[in-house]
C-alpha cells in the first residue's frame, strides 16, 4: 500500500482539537519555525497555528501527495518527498515535531536521527507514539508486529524508557513526557464495519459528530509524548 492509498484507507478521524500539553508548555514560552514531519491532512498545524501562531513560523512535511493537498488547502505550507528524506537543509528549525509516524518508520533510530538532524544545535524535537503495554490488544494484525493498532505499524514500544532509548541514541536529551490513555472515535469501529461490508466511506474531510464522536479508551493502550533536545 502506497501513502495515497493509505490516506484515502484511513481517513484521519481522531486528531486532537487542542495543542497537547507537553508540546503547548514548550511553545508558550518560546518563539522561532517549527517543522511537522508527517503533518496528514494539516490538522495540528492549524491547531498550532490557532494557538502560537503569532509567535511560530509552522511548515508540514509529508511523503503522501493527497494528505499534503488537503493540509494545504486548510492555508499550510508543505514541502513532500515520497522516500520520506525531508528535503530541506539541515539545522533549520527551532522545533521539530512527529505525531505518530515513527512507529511506520522501518528504522526508528535513523528516522530520529533524521529528525535531530532538521533541528538547529539546542533546538527541540517533540515526538507523539503509542505505547503497548502488557496485556494490550486490538483487532488489526501484520506480520512484523502482530496485534496492532494500525496495519502499518512495524513496531509499538513496550515502554516509555523504550521510546526515550530511541531519540537518546540520535543525540537528543530527553526534557518532558508524558503518558496518556489513548482514545479513539467510535467513527473509527464505523469505518472498520464499512470496510468490512463494502459500504461506501463518508467524506474524509468530514469529522465524527454525535455518538460517532464519543471517545472509547483502548485497554493498555497509552500515548507516550516526548520532548527532547538536541545536544548543541
Amino acid at each position: 500500500m502506497d501513502w495515497d492509498e493509505y490516506a484515502l484507507t484511513y481517513p484521519q478521524i481522531d486528531d486532537e482539537e487542542a495543542v497537547p500539553p507537553v508540546l503547548h508548555r514548550h511553545m508558550s514560552e518560546r518563539t522561532g519555525s517549527a517543522l511537522d514531519v508527517g503533518c496528514g491532512d494539516g490538522v495540528l498545524l492549524s491547531v498550532l497555528h490557532d494557538a502560537h501562531g503569532t509567535g511560530w513560523n509552522l511548515t508540514g512535511f509529508e511523503v503522501s501527495q493527497q494528505r499534503a493537498t488537503a493540509a494545504r488547502l486548510r492555508g499550510h505550507q508543505v514541502v513532500v518527498q515520497e522516500s520520506g528524506t525531508v528535503p530541506l537543509e539541515p539545522a533549520s528549525f527551532d522545533l521539530v515535531i512527529s505525531t505518530h509516524v515513527i512507529e511506520h518508520a522501518p528504522d526508528d533510530r535513523a528516522y530520529a536521527r533524521e529528525l535531530c538532524r532538521m533541528v538547529r544545535p539546542g533546538g527541540f524535537v517533540y515526538v507523539e507514539t503509542p505505547v503497548k503495554l502488557a496485556g494490550a490488544w486490538y483487532f488489526r494484525r501484520n506480520p512484523q508486529a502482530g496485534w496492532v493498532l494500525d496495519p502499518t505499524h512495524v513496531r509499538e514500544y513496550r515502554s516509555p524508557a523504550a521510546v526515550n532509548a530511541v531519540l537518546m541514541s540520535a543525540g537528543l536529551d530527553v526534557v518532558d513526557e508524558d503518558l496518556t490513555q489513548i482514545r479513539f472515535p467510535l467513527a473509527a469501529a464505523e469505518l472498520l464495519c464499512r470496510r468490512i461490508l463494502k459500504m461506501p466511506r463518508p467524506p474524509a474531510a468530514q469529522r465524527p459528530v454525535g455518538i460517532r464522536a464519543t471517545q472509547v479508551p483502548i485497554p493498555r493502550y497509552r500515548q507516550q509524548a516526548v520532548l527532547a533536545q538536541r545536544v548543541a
